[in-house]
């Protein structure tokens, strides 16, 4: 079914692990204090099992949607080290929930709870890559000595 995914939607390698492609970016620009930027973005997400969206940073919201498979769980840690975790799905009655929004520069990470999770993630404002950050495990547990274990087991060896 993954494969058929991959294929069938165009999806490409993504850095944080899984695949993803982009299917919308408004033309429409907008001033930021990083530069000028689409409105808005919008991707495909696709997270199969035994990886994981490595723990990132977007300094601009972004709000994911489930489309199909089995839940995301997601972490979110805010600057204070403070960690919640979420869980996207459409088992409503269960905790789960359709979308789930992580504020601009929260830092996240995810992993899917089965076979796969496909699901969207749109950006406003635009996603680019010179506004993401994926800091290295090693860093952020110096900072927050209490995730130590979560930061081993969602970053790349490379980061």
């Amino acid at each position: 079914m993954v494969d058929e995914l991959v294929r069938t939607l165009g999806l490409a390698p993504h850095p944080e692990g899984g695949f993803y492609r982009e299917t919308w970016r408004s033309t429409v620009p907008v001033e930021t204090p990083r530069g000028t930027r689409s409105v808005g973005t919008a991707i495909y997400y696709l997270l199969p099992r035994g990886t994981f969206a490595a723990w990132h940073r977007v300094t601009s919201d972004e709000l994911w949607h489930f489309y199909d498979g089995h839940a995301l769980t997601m972490y979110l840690l805010d600057e204070r080290g403070r960690l919640e975790t979420v869980t996207l799905g459409r088992d409503v009655a269960r905790g789960e929930r359709p979308q789930v929004l992580v504020p601009a520069g929260v830092l996240q990470a995810a992993r899917p709870a089965g076979d796969y999770t496909l699901c969207g993630c749109t950006v406003g404002p635009g996603f680019d890559f010179a506004d993401w950050e994926m800091p290295r495990g090693e860093e952020l547990a110096a900072r927050h000595p209490e995730h130590t274990e979560l930061f081993r087991q969602l970053s790349h060896a490379s980061t």
